[in-house]
């Protein structure tokens, strides 16, 4: 829900919106759905889903991700 408020409480027309978010198994769920209802002016960008603490693969996928959305990083 806090999410939820903040977005709608906010203008989102022209930001783009690059969700992530860690857990157990049940990925986003109907999370990016709900987001892109509560901000339709928004741009969706690549989402990130971590299960757990990532593995050993952790450092490369965030490095994809943000390579996919044109984020510059180290």
């Amino acid at each position: 829900m806090p999410i939820a408020s903040f977005l709608e409480e906010y203008e989102f027309e022209g930001k783009t919106i690059i969700p992530f978010c860690s857990h157990g198994g049940g990925r986003f769920g109907q999370s990016l759905t709900a987001i892109a209802k509560l901000a339709p002016d928004a741009v969706m960008g690549e989402a990130l889903s971590v299960h757990y603490s990532g593995g050993e693969t952790l450092n490369e996928e965030i490095s994809q991700w943000l390579d996919a959305n044109g984020i510059e990083h180290e």
